[in-house]
């Protein structure tokens, strides 16, 4: 059970300042321009849905039917999610949305996603392998 929380803080932890610095902040002017947020993007239920795939990513993870003490395993797992969520997140916008029908956005928000479970990836190996 403890791994289980502790896999989703890996996951909840990094992604929400990673999430609020990277399209708030540091690229804001590029998510402005395409309209991916409204005019006021709610931070609590962008926490809620972090801890809802934390704790479900967690889930996962720990019922795998795999010996879970590999970095190997547990990248694995964090590139398969991770390209779930993209396919999620960036086909659907880029499929849907005029404004964010570009290469910037198509990039930025793959780069992100790549940032977003590579931190996942490395603290769930801390959970898994080390505690």
């Amino acid at each position: 059970m403890i791994k289980i929380i502790l896999g989703a803080l890996a996951y909840i932890i990094p992604s929400m300042p990673w999430g609020y610095f990277w399209h708030l902040k540091v690229f804001k002017k590029n998510y402005d321009k395409w309209q991916y947020f409204g005019p006021a993007p709610s931070v609590p239920l962008a926490f809620l849905a972090m801890f809802i795939q934390g704790t479900i990513l967690s889930l996962t993870y720990a019922f795998l039917p795999i010996e879970h003490a590999s970095v190997a395993n547990v990248f694995a797992f964090a590139s398969i999610m991770g390209i779930f969520f993209w396919s999620r997140v960036v086909v659907p916008s880029m499929a849907s949305h005029v404004t964010t029908r570009t290469p910037g956005f198509f990039f930025l928000e793959t780069a992100y996603l790549i940032g977003q479970y590579a931190l996942f990836g490395a603290l769930l190996c801390v959970v898994y392998l080390f505690l």
